[in-house]
């Protein structure tokens, strides 16, 4: 069991966190657990859930480049509730997945997707990593308002991801019918290819 409890979902009779709730077994990203936890205070359910909608889910960057920062931060972090989780939004492959961590020396990503991932070592690992060669690279594939967006982004959810790891929650806690946003393996240890 996790070190803080959830809120039975059930409980939850606020329309709006009620949806978070529910959006959240339906996509599967954020995972229930995570929102279960958020729910013992409304507004952070609330203000985490908006800016994931309107910064991951949408905003004025493609979804596909925040999700390979999101899980290059896990990755990093070593979190695998978080680095088990895939958005349905942005159709990358496991092979992808599985060169995160060497992006460099990999063919699978683009110079824009290298750009992105540069940013996000830069702030999991060193902030002095990001020097005038990856500034000039970002302003190359990038706007201002798209890499600020990504800072912002790669920020909020290395955050949380260290929160949660500190948690000790695992995926299906709350029932493990539901495998939505899951990677393979992981919902293949729940039981359900």
């Amino acid at each position: 069991m996790p070190r803080i409890s959830y809120v039975d979902p059930d409980s939850v009779t606020d329309p709006d966190l009620a949806g978070y709730l529910e959006d959240s077994r339906r996509y599967g990203t954020p995972r229930l657990e995570s929102q279960a936890i958020r729910a013992h205070v409304p507004a952070v359910l609330r203000t985490f859930n908006q800016s994931w909608q309107q910064v991951f889910r949408e905003g004025v960057l493609d979804h596909h480049i925040k999700e390979l920062a999101r899980v290059f931060v896990a990755k990093s972090l070593d979190c695998g509730y978080c680095a088990g989780q895939r958005s349905h939004l942005a159709d990358i492959g496991e092979r992808e997945i599985d060169d995160l961590i060497e992006f460099r020396g990999s063919d699978r990503f683009t110079e824009r997707e290298k750009a992105a991932l540069l940013l996000a070592e830069a702030i999991a690992w060193d902030p002095l990593m990001a020097d005038d060669e990856v500034w000039a690279k970002l302003h190359e594939h990038f706007t201002e308002p798209e890499i600020v967006e990504l800072g912002y982004f790669i920020g909020l959810t290395m955050g949380q991801q260290k929160f949660l790891k500190t948690l000790g929650i695992k995926h299906g806690e709350l029932g493990r019918d539901n495998t939505a946003g899951l990677a393979p393996e992981v919902a293949a240890t729940m039981g359900r290819p």
